[in-house]
Formats: structure tokens, sequence, C-alpha cells
């Protein structure tokens, strides 16, 4: 029993030395000149579900014998995962459970099915040739960017009611979005300007004239277009054309009050017409009337006995 509790205390004291000399070489690594990946961290993005893939150095002249990748996370040092004779062995499953794999014959990390929290620092410390070179990666991951919806206003200011307020918008968590503004000129796509919101002179610019917003973050670019038209309906003295519209529906309005005016007057001179004319016969018929004498002829009443 005292046999098997020793030999298991040397196992972990030798696992113990090996992540000591590894964070060890790490640190001189990093802090030194010999880093492979020197003391700034190589950019990498990622969008939420996808895929990313860590590399050793792809320049070796002799192969990797032997690689160790760690995790940087709430100012610890965490072991994922190592290459060791041509096998890539998992030495951590709670972090990225089932989503960690080797690539690249085993030296490069693959993880999968990316997640937010997934973002930070990893290392690998590559053994080439009895040498240790490491390189570090400053993973950020990025969720899908939705179109924007851009939202058209117009101005407040009662002495600038030529001027339209174009604002994008994006329903979004990502800090690193970036907007800008184009038009199309005579077929030509022009930058207007940057930033989530731009004026518009109704003056300078032709109401049909489209405006696209572009709102992209390192991992992704998504873009939606909008007609100034509709900033110049809702001009009102003057600016645009929709100031007409209140003319037109009143337009609109008498035409059909006229109309139905008009139906009404033939209507009453159609019946007016019609009763004239009963009129006029009952008229006529009365001079036409002639009388006939009914009046039986006399006869004798000899004339009755013959």
């Amino acid at each position: 029993m005292e046999l098997l509790h020793l030999e298991n205390l040397t196992n972990n004291m030798v696992k113990f030395m090996e992540l000591l000399f590894v964070v060890l070489t790490l640190y001189l690594t990093t802090c030194g000149e010999g880093g492979g990946g020197g003391d700034v961290p190589l950019p990498v993005t990622g969008r939420v579900g996808e895929t990313v893939t860590l590399l050793c150095p792809l320049t070796l002249t002799h192969p990797i014998d032997r690689v160790s990748w760690m995790f940087h996370v709430n100012g610890k040092i965490i072991l994922l995962a190592e290459f060791i004779d041509q096998k890539f062995i998992r030495e951590n499953e709670n972090y990225f459970p089932n989503r960690l794999e080797g690539s690249n014959s085993g030296t490069a990390l693959l993880i999968r099915e990316l997640r937010m929290e997934d973002s930070g620092i990893f290392t690998a410390q590559c053994l080439i040739n009895g040498k240790m070179r490491g390189i570090s990666y400053n993973l950020t991951v990025l969720e899908p960017l939705p179109i924007p919806t851009p939202v058209i206003e117009k101005t407040l200011d009662g002495n600038s009611t030529d001027l339209c307020h174009l604002h994008c918008s994006v329903p979004s968590n990502s800090p690193t979005l970036s907007y800008s503004w184009t038009y199309r000129d005579t077929g030509t796509d022009r930058l207007y300007a940057n930033g989530s919101t731009i004026t518009v002179s109704l003056k300078d610019k032709a109401l049909g004239a489209e405006f696209t917003c572009w709102v992209q973050n390192p991992a992704h670019r998504n873009s939606t277009s909008v007609p100034l038209y509709p900033c110049g309906e809702a001009q009102t003295e003057g600016t645009g054309r929709g100031y007409l519209k209140p003319l037109i529906i009143t337009m609109s309005l008498l035409c059909v009050i006229l109309v139905v005016i008009i139906i009404i007057i033939a209507v009453c001179k159609a019946v007016c017409y019609k009763r004239r004319r009963v009129m006029q016969d009952k008229i006529t018929l009365g001079h036409d009337i002639i009388y006939v004498d009914n009046s039986f002829p006399a006869t004798s009443t000899n004339q009755l006995i013959d």
C-alpha cells in the first residue's frame, strides 16, 4: 500500500516538474529575445460557431519533437494539450470540452464551435532540435454581425429644414464595430463619411440618391442601403415634395365631392324632366277628348205598333 502511494506521489511530482518546466520556459521565451512570437501575441479572429486553427511556426527546417499548448485565463496558465511521441494528448478536459483537437499531424491546435468566452491568449511551446521556441496568439471571438437597419429622421432645427440625418444602428454587443457611409453617384459608389450618423443636405444631393451604411469588425462585414427620398417626403415648407401631400389629398376630396354634386344634379334634372313630360301628356290628353251624344232618336208609338 505504501509502495502504491509512493508511486502515485512520484508520478504527480514528475507531472508537476514537467508543467513547471513548461511555464518557466514560456516565461523566459516571452520575456527574452528568443521567442518565436516575441512580446506581442499574433492577433487571430474568429466568429461564434466557427473553427479556428493555431499553428506552430511553419518556417522550420527540423521536425517538431514536442508541443505544449497553454491558455491564459484569469491570471492563470492552463495546460490544455501536448503533442508527445507523435500523439496529441488532452491534459485538461475542463476547458473547451469536446471542442479541442489536434491538427496538422497533431502539432496545431484546432478549436471548434467557437464561443465568446474562448477569447484570450494561447501559447505554444515547441521543442525543435533540442531548442524550445514559443509563439503566442491573441484570439478574439466575435459574434455574427446582423444586417444594420438605418433609421432616417428629420432634423428638429427649424432653421435647417433642408438637412436630413441618417442614423445606422446594429443590435450587437460587439465593442469593435466601425461604421462608414457611401453613396451612389452616376453609377459609382463614393465614400461619404465615417461614423454611425451622418447629415445630408437635401439641396446638395438629389432626393433619389442612395446611401449605403457599412458595418464591420475584424471578422465580418455587412451593409444595407436606403434612398434619401423618404427623408425628403418628411420636409414641410418648400423642401422636397412632402408638403404637396396635404394639397393632393384636399384636391382629391374636392374632386370626389364635385363628382357627387354633378351626379345629384343630373339625377334631379332627369326626375324633373320626367315629371314635366307626364304633366304635358295629361294636358294634351284633356284637349283631345271628343264628347259623343248618346241620346236615342225619338220614335212614335204608331211606328212601334206597325
